[in-house]
């Protein structure tokens, strides 16, 4: 290898990809992370998302910035407001206001006008299956990939019915294989163990956070680092009334993971730089 060769090797900086897991509002953690990467000069090359993961890194890749993000939340929307109840017998609530957003970044709407490829899981009603796009209606998918059942009515695509896609694939880790260096799993719904359940939506949500949990177990063998914030035990998935707070957790733990990756990179370029030397006095 040249010299030329050599100091450019040396210079090219490691690519990240992140994967991040649904959670609803927890999911907010996301945005603090972003934040804190950007801040240190970490910028995604490649992304995935299910259910708010979507939302989040589709958001993060028209242009939006992390702190605009949570400021869209905590000013405009609303998931659980009278403002966005949609009484029908598919769903109790709508994401008109979300909808609005995206379709005023996204144009076309295409995957393609992103910054950067992102890959959102959605589940098909129909078959049970779970499904990641990557083309298409951008605006759709999104939101599909968000509509938890009940709560919002169904994302009709080409006459197939879609929704949450954190009920099959809450996490898509392996599909950014071979697309980045470094794959980087940002789960926001960590388990830990529970010793009374005083309510029955207690239990209900213990159920659904270790059922969603069982659909990102093979998904973390295909991450080089995982971020599994605790603190998010402390927040419900509808607790967006919390925004600022969640944040802050993501952006606390997103400070560490730039420090982590920026010792593992320089450790990098001391190791090629002295491999480089040796083979330069030969």
């Amino acid at each position: 290898m040249s010299q030329p060769e050599r100091t450019k090797f040396m210079k090219r900086k490691t690519t990240y990809g992140l994967a991040l897991s649904g959670g609803g509002a927890r999911g907010i953690a996301h945005l603090g992370i972003l934040q804190a990467l950007e801040e240190n000069d970490i910028i995604p090359v490649v992304m995935s998302g299910a259910s708010m993961g979507s939302l989040v890194s589709v958001g993060y890749a028209l242009g939006l910035k992390p702190k605009e993000m949570l400021q869209l939340i905590e000013e405009e929307v609303k998931p659980f407001s009278l403002t966005n109840t949609n009484l029908s017998r598919n769903g109790l609530f709508s994401m008109k206001k979300v909808e609005k957003i995206f379709r005023e970044k996204a144009v076309p709407d295409d995957f393609s006008t992103l910054n950067i490829p992102v890959y959102v899981t959605v589940t098909n009603l129909n078959t049970g299956k779970f499904e990641i796009h990557s083309k298409g209606p951008l605006v759709s998918y999104t939101l599909a990939s968000a509509t938890i059942p009940l709560v919002f009515k169904p994302v009709v695509i080409d006459d197939v019915y879609y929704v949450d896609g954190g009920l099959t694939k809450n996490m898509a880790a392996q599909i950014l294989e071979g697309k980045c260096d470094i794959v980087i799993g940002i789960n926001v719904n960590h388990i830990a163990q529970e010793n009374s359940f005083k309510r029955m939506r207690d239990v209900a949500a213990r159920t659904y956070h270790l059922a969603v949990h069982n659909t990102i177990r093979d998904e973390l063998d295909y991450c080089n680092y995982v971020v599994d914030p605790p603190e998010t035990t402390k927040f419900s998935p509808f607790d967006f009334q919390k925004a600022a707070e969640i944040y802050e957790i993501g952006y606390r733990e997103g400070l560490k993971l730039a420090e982590l990756l920026k010792k593992e990179e320089a450790k990098k370029t001391s190791f090629f730089s002295n491999i480089f030397k040796k083979t330069s006095s030969k």
